[in-house]
């Protein structure tokens, strides 16, 4: 019986050891933690940190403050032209007939319709030399403003199915693509572009007529006037 208790008693102090040993590895754990974060830690701001949790006054000039900040709006718009005029618009389109294009300005955005019969050619995506050039010239104007461009292109409803363009939403998303690549190669941000095709629907006059069906082929493009953005 003296035996099975003596070992029993062993038993007990040889675990003890294990315990003191996990209190003294966290001890040592806490302390270079502690030591790491004292050297890591800027010193005006650890001083600033220990004044607080202590409950002594804290000199504001320790710490940044928020209002010391500038605004992120005047930030952002810092290097950025102003929004493109109406002016400068037309004075970017002016080698284009009245006729095939309308320009619509408010406060809040430009927009700008161009009619497909005059830019593209019948059931393709493509524009030609002189075409590009005037493309070209809005996109040199709209460069560097930082506006919001969505582009659009509609039909009229004459289905259309060949290998390129399945059905007329293909054909309307592709119009409206070629513009957005125009504009990308005379360095506007592709981030501010969205393009959307529309195919037939939301048409301006009834597709019965010839008249009515060259009116629905158009692609319209909308400069947001208000929100300019820098992704700089």
């Amino acid at each position: 019986m003296s035996r099975r208790r003596r070992g029993h008693d062993e038993g007990a102090h040889g675990g003890a050891w294990k315990i003191a040993l996990a209190d003294l590895m966290t001890v040592l754990m806490v302390f270079f933690l502690v030591m790491w974060l004292m050297a890591a830690v800027d010193p005006k701001e650890r001083d600033a940190f220990v004044q607080s949790i202590s409950g002594e006054p804290v000199d504001s000039g320790d710490i940044p403050m928020l209002d010391s900040v500038p605004p992120q709006s005047d930030v952002i718009q810092l290097d950025l032209k102003p929004p493109a005029s109406q002016a400068e618009i037309e004075a970017a389109m002016k080698d284009i007939s009245p006729k095939d294009i309308n320009i619509e300005d408010t406060p809040e955005y430009t927009r700008i319709t161009l009619k497909s019969d005059s830019f593209f050619e019948s059931a393709r995506a493509t524009i030609n030399d002189n075409t590009r050039a005037q493309l070209e010239k809005l996109g040199e104007t709209l460069a560097g403003r930082g506006q919001y461009i969505s582009i659009t292109g509609y039909t009229d409803n004459l289905p259309i199915n060949n290998f390129q363009f399945p059905s007329n939403w293909e054909l309307s998303a592709a119009r409206a693509a070629t513009v957005a690549r125009t504009f990308i190669d005379m360095e506007v941000d592709p981030r501010l572009i969205t393009i959307e095709g529309k195919a037939d629907n939301d048409a301006v006059a009834p597709n019965k007529t010839a008249y009515g069906r060259s009116l629905n082929r158009r692609v319209i493009i909308l400069i947001d006037k208000v929100t300019p953005v820098s992704f700089d």
